[in-house]
């Protein structure tokens, strides 16, 4: 199938690793033009040398940023005057209940993985608006609709980006501008590699448990859900506007 990908210009955050490093790689191997932010210079720089050494005719710019700054939010808004996608994977949240989580941690990772999308969207919205094309695609989480109350936070900062998703999204088409989201199950990334260790605390008794009872017996791949996005930004899904895709192998219905 020809998702009629090539040559368009894609802005991909949280992309030096995980998720955000499989969509750039499906991304490039369509035939974008991909430009590449994280937090990490290192790891960006590390990235974009693996990607260029796999796809040597490509354009890759990388740009280093915390979104939860305004000065470096800057440097990321000069860079989407000709996106025609935008991808948000940016922006990681700690675990913990309600008790255990500063109101400091909170707000600074609400700041960056929250208010860092909905500034991105909004800037690339006027410049989409103005050519009447564009696709904004947000990588959210399984917690924002299935609550985990020993991630409080994480599970308040995915369901504000679903319903702001949704609202953005139900109406965007107006604009010729789709906006969509994915939430993502357990996926094997760096972040996860340690999840369920030997060592016996409650927290990874609790992921071994989990690990235990994985749909397909095992974590997704960063790769299925780069698939999912190359087909959602495509026209070959071109009616999909305001929706919120969960891919998680059924692990979400699935009763203890």
């Amino acid at each position: 199938m020809d998702l009629e990908l090539q040559g368009k210009k894609v802005l991909i955050t949280g992309a030096s690793k995980g998720i955000g490093f499989g969509i750039a790689k499906k991304l490039l191997a369509e035939g974008c033009e991909v430009k590449l932010v994280a937090r990490d210079a290192k790891g960006l720089s590390d990235a974009k040398e693996q990607l260029t050494l796999e796809y040597p005719q490509s354009v890759i710019k990388t740009v280093a940023a915390d979104l939860g700054d305004q000065a470096h939010l800057s440097r990321v808004f000069a860079e989407l005057k000709d996106v025609d996608i935008l991808v948000n994977s940016a922006g990681s949240v700690p675990r913990g209940t309600l008790l255990e989580t500063s109101s400091q941690s909170f707000r600074s990772s609400f700041d960056a993985k929250v208010m860092g999308t909905i500034d991105l969207c909004r800037e690339v919205y006027k410049h989409m608006s103005e050519r009447r094309y564009g696709v904004i695609l947000n990588i959210i989480g399984l917690s924002g609709e299935r609550p985990n109350p020993k991630s409080v936070a994480t599970s308040t900062a995915n369901a504000a980006l679903i319903a702001f998703t949704q609202a953005v999204g139900c109406i965007s088409a107006d604009d010729h501008i789709r906006v969509l989201g994915i939430n993502p199950g357990l996926i094997a990334t760096p972040r996860t590699a340690g999840l369920g260790s030997e060592d016996d605390s409650p927290h990874n008794r609790a992921y071994k448990h989990l690990l235990s009872t994985l749909p397909f017996g095992r974590m997704g791949k960063p790769e299925e859900i780069a698939d999912m996005v190359a087909f959602l930004v495509s026209v070959r899904a071109s009616y999909a506007s305001g929706c919120v895709y969960t891919v998680d192998g059924g692990l979400h219905f699935r009763v203890e």
